[in-house]
């Protein structure tokens, strides 16, 4: 089984669909990497989970993730960001994947 990795940038809310990745037997891991400036990444599964550059979300498995959806959103409430007059938002998403 060949594994490659692969990257996609957002710059507002997104979802990840795996069963929807192109040429993919499944994930083995996810990483999300807000940029530094970002505001917080929140997930949208009620847990209220944060995401930073300091706290990246990292899935790691032995066993692909072939099917699921995993929501995400830039959180621009006031407890959650610094006081910023245009917020930023910015994160890099990486997959290693199976073929």
């Amino acid at each position: 089984m060949k594994t490659i990795y692969h990257s996609e940038q957002f710059t507002d809310d997104f979802e990840i669909n795996f069963s929807e990745k192109n040429d993919c037997k499944g994930v083995v891991k996810l990483e999300i990497h807000p940029h530094e400036l970002s505001v917080p990444l929140l997930i949208k599964d009620g847990s209220g989970q944060r995401i930073t550059a300091q706290a990246p979300f990292v899935i790691n498995t032995n066993h692909p993730i072939v099917d699921g959806l995993i929501r995400f959103e830039f959180s621009e409430y006031p407890a959650l960001t610094a006081v910023q007059t245009t917020p930023f938002k910015k994160a890099i998403v990486r997959y290693l994947y199976c073929e």
